[in-house]
This record gives C-alpha cells, structure tokens and sequence, in this order.
C-alpha cells in the first residue's frame, strides 16, 4: 500500500463517507463505493461535515461496487457487517489481491474475508461518533486514534497502512495486539449500542444519569468473566472510563443502532451482544451472560417492530 494507490471504501455511510471526504481533502485518491444500491453511477458526491462546529466540505467520488469490474489498490470495508459475505464474494469475482482494512464493530466480523484467503487483513476498532444530519451531511467527532492491527497476513506494512489513511481530523494508529482492541471495543459497543436504544435515549445518558452508569458496569463486569476465561487481560476500570469518556464526548448524538431503529434499517447487534453471549455459550463449561444477551434479543425484537412500523 502507497500513497498512491486509489483507497476504494466499501460502505458509502456514517463512516464511510466522512472518511472519503477527509481522504479526499488531503488529497488521497480515494472512491466511496456503495454496496447497498447497484444504481450509482459513476460521480461526485459533495459531503459537508460538522467537526466540532467547523464545517468542511469535500467531493468524492462514488460508484456503485456492482459497476466497478476491477479493484487495484486498498479496500477499506465501512459497510453494516451482515454485507461481509456478500462483499467477500464481490471482491473474490474481480480477483482481488490487495490489502483489506475491516472498520467494523463486533467480533467474527473478519470470518468471511479470511474464509475467501485475502491477505492481508487488517482489524480496525472505531473510535469516533457520526451521524448523519441530511444527504452528504454529517456531524463527526473522533474520540481518540483509533488502532489498526493485522489479523492474517504480513503485518510489515501495517505503519504504512496507519499513515496512508490518517488525515488530522480522523487519526488512526498501529496496534500490534489488536484483538485486546477489538473484546474492548465490542464489549463498550455491547453497552452503547442496547442500552441507549432500548431507552430511546443518546449517548450521553451515562454521564447524566447514575443508574444508567450501573447498568453499563454489570454489563462490563458479566463481559469480563468472558474475557477472563479467554486469557485477554481486560481492566473494569479502563472500560468504564472509556464508556464515560465517549458518552461526555457525544452528548446529544446518537448510536448507530439507535439511527438504524429509527431508520427501518438492520441492527448489528448479532455481532455485539448476542456473539458476546453465543462464544460463552461454546465454552466448556458454557459460560452464561443472561444481562447482555437479554438486551440483545430486546434489540432484536425492537427493530423488528420497528421495521414492521416503516412498512
């Protein structure tokens, strides 16, 4: 990877597109694909992003992946999880040998990647709150650099790949143990990403509200049992800081999941409590997370009535 090569990012949304528009801005070639619609011609998109007030605006192209014929360069997978397979397979039908960069939440996000043999693959855990405020417009803000590490492959170029695809105002940085990152991340999502919604309420609810922080600190504490079990050395302490950090950092934005009940849309909530709750489950002895997996089933079936709503 160089700086180059054209970054095709895989998953025109939230992260996606503001990540395009930073790459774009300093002068990166870069093309956001859309995976969800095969009708997007080749163009420019004109996206706006609020940074903290400041507004930036920049033109990106996009396209559809369905009328791309061939990829030469670096993919950078954005797109909801449930389109890996799918995705996997577009990129296995035009012989695609370049390095893939995964900004997923969740665990077993990488599975169908490694299944079709790319390499190498890269994990990166996401750091940052999006949300869109109307087409092309966005509010971002990143909480801290977020970490990129390799799961399968020659990691030689991992700096490489870290430098290409920072710009100021979305920095990553290079980790070397990178599944620490992604339990941490996946446990602190498994927080946000059920309790906000189910309580219709926006990220900064565990700052404003004491019970709200206990309840996030039992799910921390069953999810530790798990990482305990796993060998992953997890601090309580340097979640729920983390957890606070993130919520005074994003008051009045919403999560993902939140937006995507709201929106009709397919949660990932399989890949965040309900994977939490189904790899204790195969351990022997099973281990049981009763609180994480209830708030995902209510996950589940919110959205499902949700989208029942949007019909």
């Amino acid at each position: 990877m160089s700086a180059g090569d054209t970054i095709y990012i895989l998953g025109a949304g939230a992260v996606g597109f503001p990540l395009a528009a930073y790459l774009a801005g300093a002068g990166r070639p870069v093309v956001a694909v859309r995976t969800s619609r095969a009708d997007v011609a080749p163009g420019t998109a004109t996206i706006t992003l609020d940074h903290g007030g400041e507004l930036l605006r920049a033109a990106v192209e996009t396209v559809s992946l369905s009328r791309l014929s061939r990829l030469d360069g670096t993919v950078v997978v954005t797109a909801k999880a449930q389109a890996n397979a799918a995705i996997a397979h577009e990129l296995e039908e035009r012989r695609f040998t370049g390095p893939v960069v995964i900004m997923q939440n969740g665990l077993s996000v990488e599975q169908p990647f490694l299944a079709t043999g790319f390499s190498p693959i890269y994990r990166c855990v996401l750091y940052i709150t999006s949300q869109a405020t109307g087409p092309g417009g966005f509010v971002f803000r990143p909480v801290t650099a977020s970490p990129i590490g390799v799961v399968h492959g020659d990691g030689s170029a991992l700096d490489q790949v870290v430098e290409v695809l920072t710009t100021e105002r979305f920095p990553f940085r290079a980790e070397v143990n990178i599944q620490r990152e992604v339990w941490k991340k996946a446990i602190i999502n498994a927080v946000f990403n059920s309790i906000c919604p189910l309580l219709d309420v926006d990220n900064g609810v565990f700052v404003r509200d004491e019970a709200v922080a206990a309840l996030a600190r039992e799910i921390v504490n069953e999810c530790l049992a798990l990482t305990e079990r796993l060998g992953l050395a997890l601090d309580e302490d340097e979640l729920i800081e983390q957890i606070l950090r993130i919520s005074r950092g994003s008051e009045g934005q919403l999560i993902s999941t939140l937006q995507d009940i709201r929106s009709g849309r397919q949660t990932e909530i399989e890949f965040l409590n309900l994977e939490i709750a189904r790899i204790g489950a195969a351990l022997e002895p099973r281990l049981q997370l009763p609180r994480t997996e209830l708030l995902g089933k209510m996950i589940v079936a919110r959205s499902r009535l949700s989208s029942r709503r949007e019909r």
